[in-house]
């Protein structure tokens, strides 16, 4: 029984798509009449664009307390000082102009204040392996441990393989030749545990390919 829960586990996250990971985690420091980005200890406004999808941490390093006050109701007044030390707002998923301000120490546009400035986030090119005739295989799958790596590829770029354990940590990273042979090249990975691990084509630095490798005992 244990076996096939562990069988349907696999194949559930086998199932789920990947997510592209787009959005950033932008911090502003909150200090004594300041708002602004690590290591900068002005008095001037915080005055920052992000991109949609972007979220936002406030983090305190002061002394005296600074309640943070949306202008336009975007958020609800929340305290930045030595017992709320750090507060994440949700994602800014619409764009437009977000002002703020210290209800302490400063008004809107005067004082300790900042704005932030949300645009539309532009999707980049991308490289569609398919159309280009690039793919990038690594079998058997499940493995327990010896792989072969396959790769369909056209001259005159930077090829690379990337594996990633399931939360996004970096295992390995292997170069793949244009010289690579039709007969693949083998890959020992079997020091790496059992489970689920992503591995991505990166074509000049850049994925455009991922796909999922299962390691067994």
């Amino acid at each position: 029984m244990k076996l096939f829960t562990r069988v349907l586990a696999v194949a559930a996250i086998l199932a789920m798509p990947l997510a592209p990971v787009l959005a950033a985690n932008i911090t502003i420091v909150v200090g004594d009449n300041f708002y602004h980005g690590p290591g900068n200890t002005t008095n001037d406004a915080d005055i920052r664009t992000i991109t949609q999808g972007d979220v936002v941490t406030f983090t305190y390093s002061g002394q005296s307390s600074h309640p943070t006050m949306s202008d336009n109701g975007a958020w609800a007044t929340f305290q930045m000082n030595s017992t709320s030390r750090s507060v994440t707002l949700p994602a800014f998923n619409t764009v437009g102009t977000y002002p703020y301000h210290c209800t302490a120490h400063g008004a809107p546009g005067l004082g300790q204040y900042g704005v932030l400035t949300v645009v539309a986030r532009t999707p980049s090119a991308t490289l569609d392996p398919a159309a280009a005739g690039i793919n990038l295989s690594v079998y058997p799958n499940p493995s327990r441990g010896l792989v072969t790596v396959k790769l369909d590829q056209k001259p005159g770029a930077d090829y690379k393989l990337r594996l990633s354990n399931i939360i996004g940590q970096e295992i390995r990273t292997v170069a793949l030749k244009p010289d690579l042979s039709a007969a693949g090249l083998p890959l020992d990975l079997s020091d790496l545990h059992a489970g689920l691990y992503v591995y991505s084509l990166l074509v000049d630095g850049k994925v455009v390919s991922t796909k999922r490798l299962v390691l067994q005992n």
